[in-house]
């Protein structure tokens, strides 16, 4: 088994690819498949692998398998191969371990199980940033089965080896996308008196936003607002027309979207009429928050020792695995942890030199396999 997880791993590892162009990876999943006898259907670069029961009442595994536009610093034999692209994101131990379960599943068909119910495990392109499971989850095929649970992991490098984060309600953050430009009045920059300094506006109204955070909105309630993008310009004395800006919101109370997006259209239309600006903003939720069932969080206490599940950890961020949790559908995420100081496996998601031992994922393997005994598949 270690040498399935590490060669598998290493092979993806190698070849990524960002989100909704995984095409080397899909086809290498597809041959898995193939080779295995799984029927699959294709949704884009998704693959859902499908064992059919005696019942159409479904249960479902999800392993995203996209990359993320960064250059590696790692330097291991199973290096990625495509420049300026690298999986920091654990994406291809998710895949691997899911290969291994569809793995062991046709192995346990073959030798004579039968299964009560279907089961579905769905390849999921597209999670960094542009949902691809909700391409999938309104695709009729999906939408007509009816899912007992859903579930997935996600490693975790803020977590030791052989301890997985999981509890029910709120795992991780709805997300809402920020588009803001500004529009002022371009100028000579010796000559600030006959133009609109669209900087100078900006600079305030990114400071303006953060008091929504800190004077409008229960402490008690988390909501973050970060602008990671600040574009205006080219040349030192120009005083450019405008400026554009790309920015996100991640809070877990849908119920404030609404409140937040008035309050940010209030802060613009003051400040279009105090400096003369234009201020165009597309204000656009995405992911929802990923609410795991109590149900089947009670099933993974059955099957994970106490001392080895940690519940206050939570992600602040955003996962579209929330997208299959809709219509009555059923759903849990657990989160894996891959640290180990020893061998240096300490960096972030998302980070360049994130790494993680593949062995580990015996683990993710091991819940997903006795998920299955305790659905009553």
């Amino acid at each position: 088994m270690k040498n399935f997880f590490y060669e598998i791993r290493s092979k993806l590892h190698q070849i990524p690819e960002i989100a909704l162009e995984e095409y080397k990876t899909s086809e290498f999943i597809r041959n898995f498949l193939k080779e295995l006898k799984i029927e699959y259907e294709i949704v884009g670069t998704s693959t859902l692998a499908i064992f059919k029961g005696e019942e159409d009442r479904w249960i479902g595994y999800r392993a995203d398998i996209d990359a993320l536009p960064i250059h590696e610093e790692n330097d291991t034999e199973y290096k990625s191969r495509i420049d300026g692209m690298m999986h920091a994101c654990g994406h291809d131990g998710h895949t691997t371990n899911l290969l291994y379960f569809a793995k062991w599943l046709k192995e346990e068909i073959n030798k004579g199980k039968k299964l009560k119910k279907s089961v579905m495990l769905i390849f999921q392109a597209g999670e960094e940033g542009k949902g691809g499971a909700k391409i999938i989850a309104d695709t009729e095929f999906f939408k007509t089965k009816r899912f007992e649970g859903i579930f997935a992991l996600h490693v975790l490098p803020d977590l030791e080896e052989g301890k997985i984060a999981a509890s029910s309600g709120y795992l991780s953050f709805q997300n809402i996308n920020l588009d803001i430009e500004i529009v002022g009045k371009g100028c000579h920059g010796a000559q600030p008196q006959k133009g609109i300094d669209s900087i100078l506006v900006g600079a305030k109204l990114v400071e303006a936003y953060q008091s929504i955070i800190s004077r409008n909105i229960d402490p008690f309630k988390p909501v973050i607002l970060t602008i990671g993008s600040f574009k205006a310009g080219t040349v030192r004395n120009i005083i450019p027309e405008k400026v554009e800006m790309l920015g996100t919101i991640r809070l877990q109370d849908v119920n404030l979207i609404d409140f937040i997006r008035q309050r940010m259209q209030d802060i613009n239309l003051g400040f279009e009429k105090s400096y003369g600006v234009k201020i165009n903003m597309n204000f656009k939720p995405f992911y929802p928050p990923v609410y795991n069932s109590e149900e089947l969080f009670e099933k993974i206490k059955k099957i994970v020792p106490e001392k080895n599940i940690v519940t206050e950890i939570k992600l602040s961020g955003s996962e579209d695995f929330s997208f299959y949790l809709q219509n009555g559908n059923k759903g849990f995420m657990f989160l894996l942890g891959v640290r180990n100081e020893e061998r240096g496996f300490v960096h972030p998601l998302h980070n360049s030199k994130f790494d993680f031992n593949p062995d580990v994922l015996n683990l993710g393997f091991e819940i997903f396999r006795d998920l299955l005994f305790e659905m009553e598949v």
